[in-house]
């Protein structure tokens, strides 16, 4: 049996509740993006608040306040199977009870402990990577993440730029966080999004910073492997210091 799913976390909730109820693990858990062609038997599974506000509510009092936050965190991770590693693991948790979310050692509950340390590793490094750039009188800025850490970079920047509308676009995701007016939402982008190319000033701010860059570099103490490790690649198209560079 293959669970399909429209994508959101109260989608997987119900998920969760669908295999509970049946008392089995599904072969798959499949989003809105998954090819549908299979051999093996698929059942839709229909987003239902009140059964994704039951098991949203069961799991603190259940399992504490820890394994609630690791299944949130979780969640959050871009890799495909990673629906059905926290079903593994909820099912294993409740079994168990309280504790489960620390067992580093059980093979059900170290792939999730994984997917969290990858999602929070990501956020922290972006908090520091992305790259502003002002756009019609509103701070702009491009990120490509593996994993949709949005969320987690919401606090950190509303809080550093209380004052200042911006939008932060996950084009991996294809979704923005946007901060007007002291006010934010989540707004979907359109395949074809791109930021405005930078004025006149907005060019010279650029200029002068790839500069200040350069400048403070010790060419005799270059280690590309260093910077690779503190620094990766991926990130590199959308730093304005790094864009240029291979």
């Amino acid at each position: 049996m293959i669970y399909r799913y429209d994508g959101s976390y109260p989608g997987f909730l119900c998920c969760v509740f669908e295999s509970f109820v049946r008392k089995a693990l599904p072969l798959a858990i499949e989003g809105p993006e998954a090819a549908q062609l299979s051999f093996f038997e698929g059942r839709e599974i229909p987003t239902e608040a009140k059964k994704a506000a039951r098991v949203e509510a069961s799991l603190a009092p259940a399992l504490g306040a820890r394994a609630e936050e690791l299944v949130h965190y979780a969640f959050l991770s871009g890799r495909p199977e990673k629906e059905l590693l926290i079903l593994r693991f909820l099912h294993m948790a409740f079994a168990r009870g309280r504790g489960a979310a620390w067992d580093y050692a059980h093979p059900d509950a170290a792939p999730v402990l994984d997917l969290e340390k990858a999602v929070r590793g990501e956020a922290h490094l972006l908090t520091g990577f992305v790259r502003f750039q002002v756009t019609d009188g509103m701070l702009g800025a491009v990120i490509r993440p593996k994993n949709y850490v949005l969320p987690l970079l919401r606090p950190h920047f509303c809080g550093r730029y209380p004052d200042k509308d911006f939008l932060i676009a996950d084009l991996t995701h294809r979704t923005a966080l946007v901060y007007q007016g002291s006010v934010v939402d989540y707004a979907e982008l359109p395949p074809d999004f791109a930021l405005p190319p930078p004025d006149a000033e907005e060019a010279e701010y650029q200029a002068l910073w790839k500069r200040f860059y350069q400048t403070i570099g010790i060419r005799a103490r270059y280690n590309p492997t260093v910077r690779r490790t503190n620094c990766p690649k991926r990130y590199w198209a959308c730093m304005t210091e790094l864009q240029d560079e291979r």
